[in-house]
């Protein structure tokens, strides 16, 4: 059987194809990351713009090639922080599913939590998954794939970038980014003995440049353990180069060289928060989640 997820994210448009046997992923053929930007400037008006909403249907069309090429059995789209929080999104909804072709799914904060840990544990006996998002941030605790906590909050890097203008990176503005997320961190439980892994855009990135990688390449960053010393040196790096130079120097995507810091003091007061001295990163996540929840399923 071959599947097919699409993660349409604040940020990130993901698509991820897929065979399985035996209710398992047997060999992954596709795994695609785009970035549309759905949520910017949501924050400040509520609503998913016709600009943004133009980078996702272009994308969207362009997956859509890809899923016709591969012969897919079964597709599943879901939505999340954006659409959920967008004043304008059953409008959005309704465009973006006449380009895909496919029902758009949009999931709560918890049900994206529990799909992003099952998508995203390695074999521990004891989990914390964190997935850093463009809108909201999910922590889920559990022992193997069994969930003993999940919560979604609305800390995300594109939303913190954009409510302290995080892009001038000026350390009055870092600071009150920092005492919000921590405030955000305070309500989760600890979890002693636990393994950490960072899913998403930000973890991946931080991996990319602690490797001194020129192009991001999954294969090199999965799994990848990233110490609390080394995160801090990423963020130094980052505050200190402008833009310009992580895209140039440092092969950080255009579109998420602008939103890096606000992702990295996501995750840095998440391992302080927790006591983690280190954590692995992860490439996959929901859009993994998402398929292997079907199949446990069906």
């Amino acid at each position: 059987m071959r599947l097919a997820s699409i993660d349409i994210g604040t940020n990130t448009l993901l698509l991820l194809i897929v065979d399985c046997n035996h209710n398992k992923i047997d060999n992954v053929l596709v795994d695609e990351h785009k970035i549309a930007r759905l949520g910017e400037d949501l924050n400040s008006t509520g609503l998913i713009s016709n600009i943004a909403l133009d980078r996702a249907k272009k994308i969207l069309l362009f997956y859509k090639s890809i899923i016709s090429e591969y012969n897919v059995d079964q597709l599943f789209c879901v939505a999340t922080s954006a659409m959920r929080d967008a004043s304008n999104s059953k409008e959005i909804k309704k465009e973006l599913e006449y380009v895909i072709g496919s029902e758009i799914k949009i999931i709560g904060g918890e049900d994206e939590a529990k799909l992003s840990y099952i998508g995203s544990i390695e074999d521990h006996p004891k989990n914390t998954v964190i997935d850093i998002g463009g809108g909201s941030t999910e922590i889920i605790l559990g022992s193997g794939s069994t969930i003993t906590f999940k919560k979604s909050v609305d800390v995300g890097a594109v939303r913190l970038s954009e409510m302290f203008n995080l892009f001038e990176k000026k350390q009055d503005d870092i600071k009150k980014a920092e005492d919000h997320v921590r405030k955000a961190f305070s309500i989760f439980p600890t979890s002693t003995g636990h393994q950490a892994i960072a899913v998403a855009g930000t973890p991946t990135t931080i991996a990319q440049i602690n490797l001194g990688l020129d192009n991001f390449s999954a294969e090199k960053v999965h799994l990848i353990k990233i110490s609390l010393k080394e995160l801090l040196e990423a963020k130094s790096l980052i505050i200190n180069n402008s833009k310009e130079d992580l895209i140039n120097n440092y092969g950080v995507h255009p579109n998420r060289a602008d939103v890096i810091l606000g992702g990295t003091i996501i995750l840095e007061t998440f391992l302080k928060a927790f006591d983690f001295n280190d954590y692995l990163t992860s490439v996959k996540g929901l859009r993994y989640g998402v398929v292997i929840d079907y199949l446990r399923k069906n």
